[in-house]
């Protein structure tokens, strides 16, 4: 069963510590020892893959999955190069709203990979069961951090001296582009988890990727679309009782069914639904403000980044793999720690810097492809780029360098959460999803800095 193998690879190379406890080279023969010593290096490697045979199986065409998928992002975000300039502040949303999309839907699939550890998964969609609980939670929670993250879109450029659009039209495209690109991401979550329950699959090593893939996908063509719908009903001229525009009375709506969402999740008697919203709602609205900053960041760069388009390609991929390495380590934390083979510790142990030397394996190869994917799809779209070695270079340093802060992160943050009785699921993945949005965003523009 997958949560026995899990069980067995989460104690990652317990059993070859044993056992090489155990034998004893004879003192018989010292060639004997002597080979024993040069071979030990490497049975001790071939131990390492196998403890973690099922993770490289089935993340790489996960996170290869995430490449393209951000690669699609990006080439969409470089042509909205136009829709940028005609509404200022747009892309102050766009860091966010992407995050928004991966918190959400990677806690809900990291919740219903640990359910299936626990064994209380079932893949139905009936009230009251696991599955149900879980999607109206999410799609609430969508609509509820899409109004505020219209208004912090807004307060943020503002405290910024940022000029940008009013804050109704934050909150309708923030809505909109929600609405949509939620309704996509919760049906791939649900095909992904009923799947992976059908096939035994590990849901920690590979969700966290597909998700925040689809997250990028979906996520900006969504923006661009509600955005086109702002500019259609800013054209008409129509006025309810006299003053109030389409825009201004849309968000209304939103703002006043997002309450009653938050109301209604909040007083629920459903107890599982009721501390999802409980432990969500204040860490996805600080990941908010943190994916936000990003956003202001990158607007404060836009002139920059519109003259090297190909930079623009590379930002999604970038922080898609970025995101999906976070999402994998923090789920797997998350699920040793719910099981008992992880305690918390001020220093991590053998077991967990074994997961972050994979993630650091991960992390040259994923990074690597996206530097030289981002490359290529520049030069065949003809827009300015800088070289190969260039590219390769900006996108493994960046990497490596926001890797490190998100392996002590996912760590430190999961047995935090765990310590205070929190659920790891609800607060690790989003807030290592939202900081690493900074922090990447911070590696990439340093790092573009030295070469370019």
């Amino acid at each position: 069963m997958a949560s026995i193998r899990k069980m067995a690879e989460l104690r990652g190379g317990m059993e070859m510590q044993k056992e090489q406890k155990k034998a004893k080279p004879s003192g018989f023969c010292s060639a004997l020892v002597a080979a024993h010593i040069q071979v030990a290096p490497l049975s001790q490697v071939t131990s390492f893959f196998h403890n973690f045979s099922d993770l490289f199986r089935q993340a790489p065409f996960s996170l290869l999955f995430c490449s393209f998928t951000g690669l699609l992002a990006g080439i969409g975000l470089s042509l909205m190069t136009g829709m940028l300039q005609l509404l200022p502040g747009l892309l102050i949303l766009i860091p966010p709203a992407i995050a928004l999309r991966g918190n959400v839907y990677s806690a809900l699939v990291s919740r219903l990979g640990t359910s299936m550890h626990l064994g209380l998964f079932s893949p139905t969609l009936r009230k009251g069961g696991v599955l149900y609980q879980n999607a109206y939670a999410s799609l609430s929670l969508t609509l509820i951090l899409s109004v505020i993250l219209g208004a912090l879109a807004k307060i943020m450029a503002d405290a910024f001296g940022i000029s940008c659009i009013p804050i109704q039209g934050f909150i309708l495209i923030s809505v909109l582009g929600g609405i949509i690109s939620g309704i996509i991401l919760l049906g791939i979550a649900i095909l992904v988890s009923i799947t992976g329950y059908n096939r035994n699959w590990d849901l920690d090593n590979m969700s966290s990727p597909i998700i925040t893939s689809a997250g990028d996908m979906v996520t900006i063509p969504s923006l661009y679309l509600a955005a086109v719908v702002l500019l259609k009903l800013n054209s008409l001229d129509i006025a309810f009782m006299g003053w109030l525009s389409p825009v201004t009375l849309l968000s209304i709506t939103f703002i006043v069914v997002a309450v009653l969402c938050t109301i209604k999740g909040l007083k629920t008697n459903d107890a599982a639904v009721k501390r999802i919203f409980v432990e969500s709602i204040p860490m996805l609205f600080i990941c908010a403000i943190l994916c936000t900053l990003a956003g202001i960041r990158m607007d404060m760069a836009l002139e920059r980044l519109i003259a090297i388009p190909s930079i623009l390609i590379l930002i999604p991929p970038f922080l898609g793999e970025c995101n999906a390495l976070g999402g994998i380590l923090s789920a797997r934390l998350s699920s040793m720690l719910h099981i008992g083979t992880l305690s918390p510790k001020r220093v991590p142990d053998k077991l967990v810097s074994a997961n972050f030397a994979v993630i650091y394996i991960l992390a040259v190869l994923v990074f690597a492809f996206v530097g030289i994917l981002a490359f290529v799809a520049s030069s065949c779209l003809g827009v300015a780029t800088p070289s190969i070695l260039k590219m390769l270079a900006i996108s493994l340093i960046g990497g490596i360098l926001c890797t490190t802060f998100l392996n002590l992160a996912s760590y430190y943050i999961a047995i935090l959460s765990f310590r205070f009785g929190l659920d790891p699921d609800n607060d690790t993945i989003p807030l290592i999803t939202s900081l690493t949005d900074v922090v990447g965003v911070l590696c990439l523009m340093f790092v573009l800095s030295l070469f370019l």
